[in-house]
């Protein structure tokens, strides 16, 4: 499943199992299943939620339409805040954030209720990618 566009003024979004209200202005949130399941019998779930991305010391005209200078790494990413609620049939899921390096770096909490995992993006360990797994 997959939103993108300006979905801070979108308001409450719904898709089918998937319900979202992003605060951000401009993201893009994928969810994708990493096993054979559809993503609501999946217990491996890779979450990637991207915004605004750019080089450090990247350089435009006003409008941004001319860039003058492509910067250099490292590659700066604006953070995605957002409340996520996915309908799953697998109790027990957890959330980790990712580093760029891939290592998990820190808890997302989370709730299980009804059937569905509700989470908030933007926290502490706010990252661009998350792992969603089974305890």
């Amino acid at each position: 499943k997959v939103a993108y566009g300006f979905l801070g003024a979108a308001g409450d979004l719904a898709l089918k199992g998937l319900r979202l209200k992003v605060r951000t202005d401009f993201a893009v949130i994928a969810l994708s299943s990493l096993s054979d399941a559809p993503l609501a019998e999946s217990d491996n779930i890779l979450l990637t939620a991207v915004g605004r991305a750019d080089n450090t010391g990247a350089r435009y005209n006003a409008d941004h339409t001319v860039q003058f200078d492509l910067g250099h790494g490292p590659i700066q990413v604006q953070v995605i805040e957002a409340e996520l609620a996915l309908e799953t049939r697998v109790a027990g899921l957890k959330i980790s954030a990712v580093n760029s390096h891939g290592l998990l770096v820190g808890p997302v909490p989370e709730t299980y209720a009804d059937g569905v995992l509700r989470f908030t993006l933007g926290g502490p360990y706010a990252s661009m990618y998350y792992l969603i797994q089974k305890a």
